[in-house]
């Protein structure tokens, strides 16, 4: 599944209400789960690619997909925590 098209979600149900959220709490896991198992690809590939253009480019996909994937799980705890 696509970046964006993950983030779109992840956004979706950060945006719910506290009641719609916790409905919402099982589907924000598989997407944050989807999120680490691309985040670790990617770094497979990095690791791969070796230096140039396409290490940065996968760098700032891997800090991007990181950093997405832990508002989704400080999202997750702050509803578990309700």
């Amino acid at each position: 599944m696509p970046e964006n098209k993950l983030f779109t979600r992840m956004k979706k149900y950060l945006d719910l209400g506290t009641k719609r959220r916790r409905e919402k709490a099982g589907k924000l896991k598989k997407v944050i789960k989807k999120l680490k198992k691309m985040e670790k690809e990617l770094i497979a590939e990095r690791h791969n690619a070796g230096k140039g253009v396409k290490h940065k480019t996968l760098e700032k996909r891997i800090a991007i997909l990181h950093a997405q994937r832990k508002k989704g799980l400080k999202a997750l705890k702050k509803i578990k925590q309700e």
